[in-house]
């Protein structure tokens, strides 16, 4: 379903048309959508929220960060030689084990991986200059797009030697939805759940906007109903994995 006609439907079923311009466009109505679409994305913790982030880095990089990302369940590494996954492990116990700072340890096959934490403290921190086992911080900027605010990741040890296709398999948030007008043609962005169950989303988004306004009755009646539609899902899900442990067990 189209993201403006979604945007309309919400409307409709809210009541709240003071939320869309008279051309359909937005006056408020993606923050409650957004909002109601990141609540579904922190419901399911399988399936569609699953994604995989490929990207190549070069020799002697050990951050890999990316946007969106929720949490990182598994980690690759790959050239032309193979594919293989890298060891799970904690930040504090790489800063143990590689004792030198992160862009000084020796490069060579990456092994283990650990959740980053790139958020300095004060989170407008633009400078470490003179400062020890700092690099893995994102500093703050005041013309960059996005900052460590946006970003999760991971650090990579030891840094490659070489060339690797670096994936990261986690969870990972919707795009954010937006639909935009000019002159007669929509520019919109689609997700799984606009695609594929866009009436879960608007009660998703109705549960949201009675929330935020107050109407505990009407956020709940809403709730119930986003939570059906999510025990439903969860449900195939289940069935799904069953068939690989199946298969895996002969």
């Amino acid at each position: 379903m189209d993201y403006k006609d979604v945007r309309k439907k919400f409307a409709e079923l809210s009541g709240r048309w003071d939320l869309l311009t008279t051309t359909y466009e937005d006056a408020g109505a993606d923050f409650f959508l957004n909002a109601g679409q990141k609540y579904l994305d922190r419901s399911l913790d399988a399936g569609k929220m699953i994604g995989r982030y490929p990207v190549i880095v070069a020799a002697g990089t050990y951050i890999v960060k990316t946007i969106g990302l929720r949490a990182v369940k598994e980690v690759w590494a790959a050239n032309a030689d193979g594919k293989f996954q890298l060891l799970p492990d904690l930040l504090g116990k790489l800063k143990t084990d590689y004792s030198e700072e992160f862009s000084s340890v020796p490069n060579g096959t990456p092994r283990y991986y650990a959740p980053a934490i790139f958020r300095p403290f004060p989170d407008t921190l633009a400078s470490t200059t003179g400062m020890y086992n700092v690099g893995d911080l994102l500093l703050f900027s005041a013309t960059a797009p996005a900052q460590h605010f946006n970003y999760g990741g991971i650090v990579i040890m030891p840094p490659p030697d070489g060339t690797y296709t670096i994936e990261i398999v986690g969870l990972f948030y919707s795009p954010t939805l937006s639909a935009t007008l000019s002159g007669a043609v929509w520019t919109q962005t689609k997700s799984f759940w606009t695609e594929v169950h866009p009436d879960t989303l608007i009660a998703a988004a109705i549960y949201k906007l009675h929330g935020l306004y107050h109407n505990t009755g009407g956020a709940a009646d809403y709730k119930v109903l986003v939570l059906e539609d999510i025990t439903g899902m969860d449900k195939d899900l289940v069935e799904e994995d069953l068939v690989g442990y199946l298969q895996m067990g002969g």
